[in-house]
């Protein structure tokens, strides 16, 4: 085939797929636009996930009269006029290419400076006065031009989560800005706008998560870079790192450096796995971080990245070391739990065991004869080849993980009503993953029900997972769904549940409960590890034993 150019339609439909990957793209850039003209109220419209309907409305300084059309013009902007001004940008957009990528691939209509227009796959269609007040955007359609990108985009809960996750993380960047949203005509999300961080904070992740923020930052004239924001005292975790938003001179990015900066900050005082909620923004001078990294603005390159890392340890740890005291449990000292936190979470009865598909049948009253618990957390008992130590975690989560793969397989759930429902707030990935999952948390005996706009309630849940764990074991449930494969969402989901039902490491168990969990372990499949790979036991064989003490009996 010849060299040729590409047609102008072909080559924006490209270029679009650069900055607009899905609907909440589409967000970014709008509000983004918003932002950049000084806008005080920003409210935005999702119908169909984003794909019928995306309308964000502001009351900013909007496009100049007489500039609408250009304003769609590839590579059109207000922002950079020269190689220079790259080289220091303080705006949230800058590259003059959202509006025309939207514009290649849907209905738009904008309306600004009392002047309107209309753009369907990047071709003007009508243009004409409209007096209004701000700009408003109407994006219709969505890659209705584009089919095949259809197919890329996920179910409309989780579409429209992540457009409410982009708006989320500029209301809290932004607390001078009102931010209001509506999906389906219903109100999603409403900010203050009265420039107090911790109540934005308090209407993105609840008020609850919001009272257990600590100011954190650097504010010491001259320090640079300098760090601001807020952290979670350690007692306040979650089971993944959605709560964590950074962001770099007001715009939110992915940075692992930093990202891993902060989480070090946590060590020692959170479990492994378990992640802060955190508002981090850090400003340096624009010559000093390139921004230009990525099409659609997510990752920037810092200059002196030591700085910057060392920057935001220092402001993290001083806010922590003003926190209230909070460190793992040392095993050894740990109090004794309330029977309440052990016996029904072991409350699976040795005749339902061995008569459930698929497991193995041990012994008589088992192979494995219990000598007691040490450390708080190893079972010690006497096998047929040896001495085996049985960590209880580990042992416990491989033996309701198979239980719970088999109910998500089919088998019945065993369900503890709740008498007093149990509120969550919730993010929009969250609220989705209940959306989308019904039937999985129904069959590992979840029952959730919606209350508002991001609550969530829990009116059931499975009998094996202790009332006071409920809250957290749902939570990092959704949070685990929201972000599993859809080919490993069961496994994942029963992992997570496991690990949150299971005895912990510190929990005394009495003898009963050693003999019942043991023998659970016996009948166990792939009993050897955890479903996350963690050895459950290790075994000193008799052999060895004789050995090392010198016996030859």
């Amino acid at each position: 085939m010849s060299i040729h150019r590409l047609p102008p339609e072909v080559a924006d439909a490209i270029a679009a797929g650069e900055v607009v990957e899905r609907p909440a793209s589409v967000v970014k850039e709008l509000v983004e636009n918003a932002l950049d003209a000084g806008a005080r109220r920003v409210s935005v419209e999702i119908r169909g996930a984003g794909r019928s309907l995306i309308r964000v409305a502001d009351d900013g300084a909007g496009i100049p009269n007489g500039e609408l059309a250009l304003a769609f013009l590839r590579h059109a902007t207000s922002k950079v006029a020269s190689l220079a001004d790259l080289e220091a940008i303080s705006s949230l957009g800058f590259r003059g290419e959202a509006l025309a990528s939207i514009a290649a691939v849907a209905d738009v209509e904008c309306r600004s400076s009392g002047a309107r227009i209309r753009i369907r796959a990047g071709q003007v269609l009508e243009e004409g006065a409209a007096p209004a007040a701000g700009t408003s955007v109407e994006v219709r359609d969505l890659f209705a031009n584009t089919p095949a990108r259809l197919k890329f985009l996920k179910s409309e809960a989780t579409e429209t989560a992540a457009c409410l996750r982009i708006l989320s993380a500029y209301a809290l960047l932004y607390p001078s800005v009102r931010f209001e949203a509506l999906v389906e005509g219903r109100a999603a999300l409403a900010t203050p706008g009265d420039g107090d961080p911790l109540r934005a904070l308090g209407a993105v992740h609840g008020p609850a998560v919001a009272a257990e923020m600590v100011a954190a930052g650097n504010e010491a004239p001259g320090a640079a870079p300098r760090v601001f924001g807020f952290v979670s005292q350690p007692r306040l975790s979650r089971g993944n790192r959605d709560g964590i938003l950074l962001a770099v001179n007001g715009r939110p990015v992915a940075s692992r450096p930093l990202g891993y900066a902060l989480e070090e900050c946590f060590s020692g005082s959170l479990e492994r796995g378990r992640y802060p909620v955190a508002l981090l923004q850090v400003e340096l001078d624009p010559a000093l971080v390139d921004v230009n990294v990525h099409p659609a603005k997510r990752e920037v390159r810092f200059r002196d990245e030591g700085a910057v890392f060392a920057a935001l340890q220092r402001a993290v740890r001083a806010a922590l070391s003003g926190a209230e005291a909070y460190r793992l449990p040392v095993a050894a000292s740990a109090p004794a739990p309330t029977r309440a936190a052990t016996l029904p979470e072991l409350h699976v009865a040795r005749p339902q065991i061995e008569s459930e598909p698929g497991l193995a049948a041990a012994g008589p009253a088992g192979l494995l004869r219990p000598l007691g618990q040490v450390m708080d957390g190893y079972l010690v008992a006497e096998g047929p080849d040896g001495l085996v130590l049985v960590d209880q975690h580990a042992a416990h989560e491989r033996v309701l993980y198979n239980l719970f793969l088999r109910r998500l397989a089919g088998r019945p759930p065993t369900v503890q009503p709740l008498l007093i429902p149990i509120q969550l707030d919730v993010g929009p990935e969250q609220a989705a993953a209940a959306a989308d999952h019904q039937a999985e948390l129904s069959a590992l005996g979840f029952e959730l029900e919606e209350f508002g706009s991001r609550t969530l309630r829990v009116t059931a849940a499975p009998a094996e997972t202790a009332v006071g764990r409920i809250a957290e074991a749902a939570d990092d449930l959704l949070a685990t769904l929201a972000r599993a494969r859809p080919d490993d969402a069961r496994r994942t989901a029963a992992a997570s549940l496991a690990c949150h039902s299971a005895v912990r490491f510190g929990d005394r168990l009495d003898a009963a409960e050693q003999r019942r969990l043991l023998e659970e372990l016996e009948a166990a499949d792939d009993a050897v590890t955890c479903p996350h790979g963690r050895p459950t036991r290790l075994v000193v064989e008799w052999q060895e034993l004789k050995r090392h003490f010198r016996r030859n009996y």
